[in-house]
């Protein structure tokens, strides 16, 4: 099972899969939370080739990502088998919002990752070529019907006894 079979099927992309290695770990026995924003960037990087935005194309530009917010919902010990499951979101010409869900392999949620990128050529914002746009809007198209996840475009929502008002 592919891309490919994952476009036509309209279900998110599962472009990354791992495991939680050794040195991944923290002084609790989990996952550290950078190990999280690499495997979500290493997802994000899937579906930037699978667009076109490589080092054989990077003269059409690519992107750099503006905003992420990571969400921790379970924890990630060592050994455990991960995949990401990523959904475009929303895009126009210039900008991209992908959503990547880290589970394991019993397909329990362990985090979320919300990105915004945006396509950058020489330095400056720029609009993405007509054939990354095309594999950005196939997939947006098949995945549009699926249900918007949970929390999407939420920041921190909890508030604390002591806080701004």
């Amino acid at each position: 099972m592919g891309a490919e079979d994952d476009v036509k099927a309209g279900r998110p992309l599962r472009l990354w899969g791992g495991r939680v290695l050794p040195e991944w770990l923290d002084y609790n026995g989990h996952m550290t939370e950078h190990r999280y924003l690499q495997v979500f960037g290493e997802a994000s990087d899937a579906f930037y080739g699978l667009a076109g935005v490589d080092f054989a194309n990077a003269a059409e530009g690519a992107y750099f990502t503006l905003e992420t917010h990571l969400r921790h919902v379970a924890e990630c010990k060592v050994g455990t088998v991960l995949r990401a499951d990523t959904q475009v979101l929303a895009y126009d010409e210039k900008r991209l919002h992908l959503l990547h869900r880290l589970f394991d392999a019993d397909a329990t949620l362990l985090a979320t990752g919300e990105h915004l990128s945006i396509h950058v050529r020489r330095g400056k914002s720029a609009p993405a070529s007509e054939a990354m746009l095309a594999v950005i809007a196939r997939v947006f198209e098949v995945q549009k019907s699926l249900p918007m996840p949970e929390r999407v475009g939420t920041v921190l929502t909890r508030p604390l006894a002591y806080h701004r008002a």
